[in-house]
């Protein structure tokens, strides 16, 4: 179960949304609406215990598997890695699924961040639910292509 956990796509897909929060609340000190020690002092309680829970959780992992480690600072994906010819054509299938996706989903989303008002709000969000639907996208196929 842990193992799952840790190579799951929901596990990046918080890290991503936990990025995008942190650049709003970036956005939000530079523009003026969040004081800078305010803004350092939410960085910091949301920041600092998530990236010790992922350290703990990866060393965890280490040592349960040390036959399949996962890097601390890791630059590729998880679901990349093709263990034999059977996962990399699954890998495939759900990269080009996910390639169809974003060929179709990001003319929409720049229209709709081009016809919203400024608002960094609507960008942050669209750029949340097109890396939550590359999420859902990949794992559907890789979960449609594995039972068979």
């Amino acid at each position: 179960m842990f193992a799952q956990v840790m190579r799951s796509p929901l596990l990046s897909t918080l890290l991503f949304l936990s990025t995008l929060g942190l650049f709003y609340l970036l956005k939000l000190m530079l523009s003026g609406e969040l004081s800078t020690t305010t803004g350092r002092i939410y960085c910091a309680l949301f920041a600092v215990p998530l990236g010790v829970l992922w350290v703990t959780l990866v060393r965890v992992y280490n040592r349960k598997n040390p036959k399949d480690r996962i890097n601390v600072w890791a630059t590729v994906p998880f679901e990349i890695r093709g263990v034999d010819e059977g996962q990399q054509w699954i890998t495939f299938k759900a990269c080009r699924n996910v390639y169809i996706y974003y060929s179709s989903c990001l003319p929409i989303a720049v229209g709709t961040v081009i016809l919203l008002p400024s608002n960094a709000v609507y960008t942050l969000i669209t750029f949340g639910l097109l890396g939550l639907g590359q999420f859902l996208v990949y794992s559907l196929t890789m979960w449609k292509y594995s039972r068979v």
